[in-house]
């Protein structure tokens, strides 16, 4: 049997502040970044490289961080969060990101009912949504997933639709409140569009849907015009049947972690 003080993760960040992304924007989060990613999507400017040690941001908003050196274990990280959940914050959620934070699933899954009973706070995941084997471990502690579909005409990376539709059918089977981001640029395909809608019709999912219009990055600037993305979310919206929003990357436009 695998014990908390065996378990160890690779964490980049720890700090508090507003949710940038989604559906649930503007919320105030405690934020855990776990390194690494499996993924490497022309948009994403996100170091996912493990760190030789954590950055801590003590006092919100400052851009001044402690460290202290990775690997964390289960009680160190929980003691970290403990010292930055303080009542004048007012955190709503424990907000978990990347990376990939599912690329460490086994520490993730004996973290969170920990960090629940301790920190008294709702559980948000961020995650690219193709790892169901390793979501599975986990979505028992989890209240709400922000969930990618990555589209390959975005990303530059491979397909994954049969992944993300496992991933739909166990936050449906497990009744888990989701969110599916769809990241849009200059060069979406029509046809990845059809397939994300017809991923999301057929599971059944009622999750909110969010079209997010890229933010330029390193590796590129194809951001999408604003025809473009009102063209594409009455395409979505008729698709399903349903509302579908856009929402860009609020945390940038204000200059928040």
């Amino acid at each position: 049997m695998t014990t908390t003080k065996q378990l160890s993760a690779f964490v980049s960040e720890i700090f508090s502040s507003a949710q940038g992304e989604g559906v649930n924007i503007g919320r105030r989060q405690l934020f855990v970044r776990f390194c690494e990613c499996h993924r490497n999507c022309l948009y994403c400017d996100t170091p996912v490289e493990r760190t030789e040690s954590v950055a801590i941001e003590q006092e919100p908003g400052s851009g001044k961080f402690e460290t202290v050196p990775n690997p964390l274990t289960v009680r160190q990280l929980l003691d970290l969060l403990a010292g930055l959940n303080r009542p004048e914050f007012a955190h709503d959620d424990l907000f978990i990101t990347g990376g990939e934070p599912l690329l460490q699933a086994d520490f993730v899954a004996v973290f969170l009912p920990e960090a629940r009973k301790q920190l008294d706070l709702p559980v948000h995941l961020e995650t690219s949504g193709d790892l169901p084997e390793e979501f599975a471990k986990t979505v028992e502690w989890i209240d709400h997933v922000l969930m990618d579909i990555k589209l390959p005409s975005v990303t530059g990376e491979p397909e994954a639709w049969a992944m993300h539709r496992d991933f739909l059918d166990i936050i449906e089977g497990e009744g888990t409140g989701a969110t599916i981001k769809l990241v849009v640029g200059a060069d979406t395909s029509d046809a990845d569009l059809t397939q994300a809608a017809e991923i999301i019709r057929t599971s059944g999912s009622q999750a909110a849907v969010v079209l997010q219009p890229m933010t330029a990055a390193s590796k590129t600037s194809r951001v999408p015009s604003a025809g473009q993305v009102l063209a594409w979310q009455s395409q979505m919206a008729v698709a399903l049947g349903r509302s579908v929003r856009v929402i860009p990357q609020c945390h940038k436009m204000m200059g928040l972690l």
